[in-house]
């Protein structure tokens, strides 16, 4: 989970042999950040979270990607 106001995110990352395999996004209260959520296929296919913004979305794209952040971090203990 993650929020920058007005954004919040929630995702649920799916890893399979040290790999980003599923980003499902939960929940995403975006204002007009809606585009953003095609990030996620580029971090799986990246298998990054170094990935550009998405155009007029960049608040939606950096909660999505700290989210996804937050959602590795917290799996891998």
């Amino acid at each position: 989970k993650y929020s920058i106001t007005p954004v919040y995110v929630e995702v649920e990352v799916t890893v399979t042999e040290h790999k980003i395999t599923n980003i499902k996004i939960i929940e995403h209260e975006n204002g007009l950040g809606g585009k953003a959520e095609k990030i996620v296929d580029d971090v799986i296919s990246r298998q990054s979270l170094e990935v550009d913004a998405v155009s007029e979305a960049t608040v939606s794209s950096k909660c999505i990607i700290k989210a996804i952040e937050n959602a590795l971090q917290s799996g891998s203990k």
